[in-house]
């Protein structure tokens, strides 16, 4: 009780001592995209992981992709925007874009667009290198968003890029990676329904 008398009398409560020693980020905002991209990491491949190996080329209907493509797709998009922010150079279009050096090696070279097939392997295979490949991406992501900071992330609305991302700025690039991630997740999900296979849940992978 005095305790309490002495600290209001030099204007100090309880709750503002336990703050003081609350360390405080620098970078809220980069920790907290940090935390999102880990827990898309683990949603997306425990997604990959429910498809058995032999449904891994799996598509609906001829003008889709399968089942693969989707995560190759979704790989390769993040490595190509956060790419786009962190170099110092400009790419105009799609053409100049592919040239970049900041992509990592795709294990496969299958269409990343269009309906088309892994190399002809065994399945077990095809799904242990699509799932480093979509690992490594994510890697890369995460890795790159640790090297940045809060101030760096309002910039970027006027650096060159192709049509599709005009107008965003590096964190616009960073929140378009995650949206894109979960929209073709969300395809491959409904890929595990048609085989009547439950995937993993939702909000139990989601919770920060």
């Amino acid at each position: 009780m005095k305790r309490r008398l002495i600290l209001s009398l030099i204007g100090l409560s309880p709750l503002t001592l336990i703050a003081s020693k609350v360390p405080i980020s620098n970078n809220p905002i980069i920790e907290n995209l940090i935390k999102r991209w880990k827990k898309s990491k683990e949603y997306t491949m425990a997604v990959i992981e429910a498809m058995p190996e032999d449904n891994l080329e799996y598509r609906p209907s001829e003008e889709q992709m399968s089942f693969a493509q989707h995560f190759m797709h979704l790989g390769f998009t993040n490595n190509a925007f956060i790419g786009i922010l962190l170099d110092s150079k400009s790419y105009p279009d799609f053409g100049t874009l592919m040239e970049a050096e900041f992509f990592l090696d795709r294990p496969d070279p299958i269409n990343l667009f269009q309906p088309d097939n892994l190399k002809n392997r065994d399945s077990k295979e095809n799904k242990v290198l699509v799932s480093k490949y979509v690992i490594d991406t994510f890697d890369y992501v995460i890795s790159s968003l640790s090297k940045l900071n809060d101030d760096i992330l309002t910039i970027g609305v006027n650096k060159e890029k192709p049509w599709y991302l005009e107008g965003h700025s590096n964190l616009d690039l960073i929140l378009r990676g995650e949206s894109h991630t979960a929209h073709h997740r969300a395809q491959a999900i409904s890929y595990l329904r048609m085989n009547d296979i439950r995937p993993p849940g939702y909000s139990k992978n989601n919770t920060l």
